[in-house]
């Protein structure tokens, strides 16, 4: 994360979720320039896995879909 998200979570009271960390986490990546929506997309799916090592890499994709657009139906 950039020096400016990691400011901003530092005033963050508690523990976030799952759901709002990858979102977070996605956010940044697109803000702060450093990726392309694809990139910051896979980058953010290999977080995933790592938090839940339990997924199989061929369904982090479709979780982490889902919880950035929870409309989405897969």
């Amino acid at each position: 994360m950039c020096d400016d998200c990691i400011t901003r979570q530092r005033v963050y009271c508690g523990e976030p979720e799952l759901a709002e960390m990858i979102q977070k986490y996605f956010n940044c990546q697109l803000m702060c320039g450093y990726r392309t929506a694809r990139e910051a997309f896979m980058d953010t799916v290999e977080i995933y896995v790592r938090i839940n090592p339990q997924t199989p890499s061929w369904l982090a994709p479709k979780k982490v879909a889902e919880i950035l657009n929870p409309n989405l139906v897969l």
